[in-house]
């Protein structure tokens, strides 16, 4: 405290109930520092004690008198303060509890810093620092993380620890920071409303070489595998919707991608982007070699639960019953949030033969997808992905589809979810 009535008191007549204290060691060098600090300035804050002289706030600055070899210090006794100030201890002594989640011990400490603040309008984080034994660095993530917890954050609130809400907060600024500087560079466009123009009807390999329009942050690639599917009567491509699906079509695509990447990609983007385990080497090698992105050799992992999928040879062989994305980073941006590389879910299959499903997808896009997530699917067949992105806060979402009939559907699906979304 700083105001009121203090008593200068024989130091060795206050006692510290072990019983009673809540804090479990005290590093010397912090009690070096804090000595330091009330050697130079004094002691700024009284410690408080009860009537018996029993320690009820201020351990360690006792501990740093006593370093100093003071044989008196200054006290306030609990019955003379006003409830203002005990709440202020109260706060206090609450930051320094061990049994508390971590969620109430930055929000004290926010608490804390404010009560003080409202006490004292030149109070500043630097003395909450002092006051309640903690770095002024850790102070100030701590009151970050609670203004967060305010906000109603789920994804900050639902943490498991102090540290990964900390890391969540402080992607999304890095994120937001790198969206910033892409607003100042990129040749702006009207915003994307209608859903034709959320799914335009064109084939990647003519729209990307004229592109001119915003840059993307998320690429989510599904171009057909290069592997005959179309081909496979396991696929019932001629039931679910079939398009060609060469290698040449599928080296073709690749190619107008890698060259093609820096006019439709900002300069911190990630890249998820399946492929066929039939051609991981050759994917991998053209992805790193031809486009800017830092590809992770371990893919994402899509499991069929359903047990769905293609047995190449019943006779001598498995069936195999996932699918496999690459994960592409450019730039230094940040993920939402770390997600596990695998995910079982069954199948669907409507117009298309080869939807990826919305679960699979939202899974996934919670390590890209957040309102600065401006998204780009050049194959979006039905439209599975524009949906999943839009279901996490995408700010913008474009998808191409060169076949009518898949685009059409794609539109009339995006149509409902949005009717539902607005409704809700």
């Amino acid at each position: 405290m700083t105001s009121g009535r203090f008593h200068s008191v024989d130091i060795t007549a206050i006692t510290v109930d072990r019983a009673l204290r809540q804090r479990r060691e005290i590093k010397d060098s912090y009690i070096n520092n804090l000595a330091y600090s009330i050697n130079k300035r004094g002691l700024i804050h009284p410690i408080v004690v009860s009537n018996e002289h029993v320690l009820v706030a201020g351990e360690c600055r006792l501990a740093a008198c006593k370093h100093l070899g003071w044989t008196h210090i200054n006290v306030q006794y609990t019955d003379e303060l006003s409830p203002h100030d005990l709440r202020a201890i109260e706060l206090e002594e609450n930051i320094k509890r061990m049994d508390l989640t971590w969620q109430e011990n930055s929000t004290a400490v926010l608490e804390y810093h404010e009560h003080r603040l409202a006490e004292d309008p030149t109070w500043t984080q630097a003395k909450t620092s002092d006051a309640i034994g903690l770095v002024e660095s850790v102070v100030s993530s701590q009151m970050k993380v609670a203004r967060e917890l305010r906000k109603g954050d789920d994804l900050v609130s639902s943490a498991s620890m102090y540290s990964t809400a900390l890391g969540v907060i402080n992607r999304r600024e890095h994120r937001q920071a790198a969206l910033d500087t892409e607003n100042f560079e990129r040749i702006e466009r009207p915003e994307i409303n209608t859903i034709s123009d959320s799914i335009l009807i064109t084939s990647f390999l003519e729209w990307a070489p004229q592109y001119s329009g915003q840059r993307f942050n998320f690429l989510h690639i599904d171009f057909p595998y290069g592997i005959n599917a179309d081909k496979h009567v396991q696929g019932a491509a001629d039931t679910h919707g079939g398009y060609s699906d060469t290698f040449d079509n599928y080296h073709e695509l690749l190619h107008c991608l890698c060259s093609n990447v820096l006019r439709i990609t900002q300069e911190s983007s990630h890249l998820m982007f399946w492929f066929s385990m039939q051609h991981y080497q050759f994917t991998f090698d053209y992805l790193s070699n031809n486009s800017p992105f830092l590809i992770d050799p371990i893919p994402l992992v899509w499991l069929k639960s359903d047990n769905s999928g293609i047995i190449p040879d019943p006779q001598r062989g498995p069936r195999r019953i996932y699918e496999t994305a690459f994960f592409g980073s450019r730039g230094d941006r940040p993920v939402v949030r770390c997600k596990s590389n695998a995910y079982a879910a069954p199948t669907v299959r409507d117009i298309h033969m080869s939807i990826k499903p919305e679960p699979v997808l939202r899974y996934f896009f919670e390590m890209f997808v957040d309102e600065t997530t401006s998204m780009l699917d050049p194959t979006c067949g039905s439209g599975s992905s524009l949906r999943a992105a839009e279901s996490l806060g995408a700010s913008l979402v474009q998808g191409l589809e060169i076949n009518e009939s898949f685009a059409e559907g794609a539109r009339l699906e995006l149509a409902k979810f949005r009717r539902l979304r607005s409704a809700s």
